[in-house]
């Protein structure tokens, strides 16, 4: 009996020291992993930083210039290049993103590409994101536009064109940015929010599938519009 009893003891004893010692190699493991974490951690910070900044900036993954912050747009009116009829800015972008282009009434065979771009990427995006997703002209002369309301009606049914109502031109001030100082000679596309923010643009000859790669992640991603 006190045999079995010893036996039990020694057995207790034994399992208490092989717990101690697992609990000792744990601890020795983290210490070793922190140990090894501290040393690592600089090298993976350098490593992002590298990856991630350029010139003192932060790179991004997208293709077109993003608007850091973002221009609100300013409530005011345009005039509707077909129906003559006033559109707020709140008819034409809020609730919805909004592919913005300036050109001449008169369209030359570089506003038709233009627009012909934007139809295609809008059209890209299929039926399960072309209807969060429209297309605005801001023309400079309503007349002209009236003259090619046929050409507009059936080339460009969707699209929406636009003249300025406020002659001091204070909306599309706001397209001015440090890379493009003349919105309505740059030929650049813009990218406005449904919160009616200008938030990226292109040159007109950034690649369709580029343009079209950013709307999509975009449309992704967020819950508005």
């Amino acid at each position: 009996m006190e045999n079995e009893q010893e036996s039990k003891i020694d057995t207790l004893v034994d399992t208490n020291t092989t717990v101690k010692k697992e609990v000792k190699t744990k601890e020795s493991r983290l210490i070793i992993l922190a140990i090894l974490t501290i040393s690592i951690l600089p090298v993976i910070i350098s490593w992002w930083m590298y990856k991630n900044f350029q010139d003192g900036e932060v790179k991004t993954s997208n293709y077109g210039e993003l608007i850091i912050p973002s221009v609100p747009l300013k409530d005011g009116f345009f005039i509707d290049g077909l129906s003559k009829k006033d559109l707020s800015t709140d008819d034409i972008f809020k609730g919805i993103w909004t592919l913005v282009i300036f050109e001449p009434a008169g369209c030359d065979d570089q506003c038709h590409n233009l627009l012909n771009k934007v139809r295609q990427i809008r059209l890209a995006l299929g039926n399960k994101y072309m209807y969060r997703v429209r297309r605005l002209w801001i023309a400079d002369d309503i007349n002209t536009l009236q003259q090619q309301k046929d050409w507009i009606d059936n080339e460009h049914p969707d699209l929406i064109v636009a003249v300025e109502k406020d002659q001091e031109h204070a909306l599309i001030k706001q397209f001015i940015l440090p890379h493009a100082q003349n919105p309505a000679g740059d030929q650049r596309i813009y990218i406005v929010d449904p919160l009616k923010n200008i938030m990226m643009s292109y040159p007109s000859e950034e690649d369709s599938k580029h343009i079209l790669k950013d709307i999509k992640r975009l449309l992704i991603v967020s819950y508005i519009g």
